[in-house]
């Protein structure tokens, strides 16, 4: 009988029960078991489909990894693991150059070092590429005409004898990159009618300047002329360089030529001084109902005997605003360093004119500078 390798004996042998044949001598011979081997095998169809169905799973695991599976063993000593399998690492075919001899297999280490060599060369290429363009851009960028200031927009004032003293500055032409703005903003704000300013670049070829403008409250007249004045003393522009000159109050600085030459554009006046002529604009007209008065600021001299002796009398000036009214009186009002406070000077001028008008009397001064101790004189 054939043997056949991975197949059950028991599934290819057949049991069969053959006659006996007549024996001589007239008896029957009993009957014999012979087993037999078919010339086809013939396996169940249970077991046929799944056994192709298992090769088939194989094969399209086979195509999808690539790699068949092999015994799984140690990295270092190639001894096959106990248990367990894994996937076939091909190696890498080396392919030969042309003209060379046979083929040699390239180690890995040497491709690394080559792509080492090959970035070295590309840094030393970037470097040398940077050390030729970094100083040419720079030699562009502050020589080349592109970044020369061609244009000063000014933001934040109307007033357009402030805009062309900012465009005067003489910063057309200069380069946008060498333009110190801190610096730029410091010098326009000290300008007289700027308090306060700060200074943009605006690429490629403009500067924007933002400025905050100083605001005008009265009209300073001395012998020189006449100056707009802001409410911190600073004194601005001429009258005539002055917008909304006509709808200011103005003060007549009556002291000597020699102590008003000084006033000018860019100086500076006492803030206290500026703000007392303010609120005596303010006040008097709601006290007396007289607006269309004048206000002068003079200097008053006097001789004192309380020196050190009485032989070298001392000379004191003092400055003092005085109200000269279309009536014909003047009223002296002191200053804004007097211990009587303004309010109650200009109450007590308001009952002063009261009563010089109920008693038909024609006041010719009237001196509020020493509290309660007022004295007035009358016309002859």
């Amino acid at each position: 009988m054939t043997e056949h390798r991975g197949e059950i004996r028991e599934q290819i042998a057949f049991w069969e029960t053959r006659r006996a044949e007549p024996a001589r001598g007239g008896g029957e011979q009993p009957r014999q078991r012979v087993v037999t081997t078919p010339q086809k095998i013939v396996h169940p169809a249970g077991w046929t489909a799944m056994a192709e169905r298992r090769a088939q799973q194989r094969r399209m695991r086979q195509r999808q990894e690539g790699s068949p599976l092999v015994a799984r063993a140690l990295a270092q000593t190639a001894v096959r693991a106990s248990s367990g399998q894994m996937r076939a690492i091909r190696s890498p075919v080396a392919r030969p150059r042309p003209g060379t001899g046979p083929s040699v297999a390239i180690p890995r280490r040497s491709s690394r070092l080559q792509a080492r060599q090959r970035q070295r060369w590309r840094k030393l290429l970037a470097a040398l590429l940077g050390l030729v363009l970094v100083p040419a851009g720079l030699l562009f960028a502050l020589l080349g005409p592109a970044f020369r200031i061609q244009q000063i927009t000014v933001v934040g004032t109307h007033n357009q004898a402030l805009i062309a003293q900012i465009q005067q500055l003489g910063l057309q032409g200069q380069n946008l990159f060498l333009v110190d703005t801190a610096a730029l903003s410091k010098r326009i704000a000290a300008l007289p009618l700027v308090a306060s300013a700060s200074v943009e670049r605006d690429w490629p070829d403009r500067l924007q300047v933002m400025v905050n403008e100083r605001q005008p409250v009265l009209l300073w007249k001395t012998a020189q002329g006449s100056y707009s004045v802001d409410r911190s003393g600073m004194v601005l522009a001429a009258a005539t360089s002055t917008p909304q000159a006509g709808q200011l109050q103005t003060v007549i600085d009556a002291r000597a030529q020699k102590v008003t030459a000084g006033i000018r554009p860019g100086a500076h006046l006492e803030a206290a001084e500026v703000t007392f002529a303010v609120e005596v604009f303010k006040e008097v007209p709601v006290l007396t109902g007289i607006s269309n008065f004048t206000l002068r600021y003079e200097s008053k001299i006097y001789v004192s005997n309380a020196g050190p002796s009485a032989q070298q009398p001392q000379t004191v000036s003092h400055t003092t605003f005085v109200i000269v009214s279309p009536a014909g009186w003047v009223a002296y009002l002191g200053g804004p360093d007097d211990v009587n406070p303004l309010a109650n000077r200009l109450r007590e001028l308001q009952q002063i004119l009261v009563m010089a008008q109920q008693k038909g009397l024609h006041l010719a001064t009237i001196d509020l500078r020493f509290g309660l101790n007022v004295a007035y004189t009358l016309q002859p």
